[in-house]
C-alpha cells in the first residue's frame, strides 16, 4: 500500500531522492499484527514530503519510506521504527505473560 500525506491532497510528492527500505524477518502472525497496527499511521502521514509503502511477505514485512529530503526521511524513519519497536515489545511481553500461566 502506497500512502501520501493528507497535506495538499491531489498534489504529487516532490521528487523522492531519499529512501529507506527495511525488511523485518518475522513469523507470519507477528508480521500480520504489525502490518495491521502500523497501516493506519502509514495512511495518515502528516507531511507532504514523505510517502510510505508496506507489504507483507512470506518471511515478514517490508517497509519503504521515500522522502524529498533527508530531514523528512529521518523523521519518518524514527517515527515508524518507534511504532514497530513498541508493537513488537508489547507482543513479546504478552507472549511471555501467557507462557508463565
Amino acid at each position: 500500500m502506497d500512502t501520501r500525506s493528507r497535506e495538499g491532497l491531489g498534489r504529487r510528492l516532490p521528487e523522492s531522492r531519499f529512501e529507506a527500505k527495511i525488511r523485518f524477518h518475522l513469523p507470519r502472525d507477528e508480521a500480520e499484527i504489525l502490518y495491521s497496527s502500523i497501516i493506519p499511521e502509514a495512511k495518515d502521514i502528516p507531511s507532504k514530503r514523505t510517502s510510505v509503502s508496506m507489504a507483507l511477505t512470506e518471511d515478514g514485512l517490508n517497509l519503504m519510506i521515500k522522502a524529498s529530503d533527508p530531514v523528512a526521511l529521518r523523521a519518518a524513519l524514527n517515527s515508524f521504527l518507534r511504532f514497530i519497536d513498541s508493537i513488537l515489545e508489547t507482543l513479546h511481553e504478552l507472549d511471555s505473560l501467557v507462557k508463565r500461566r
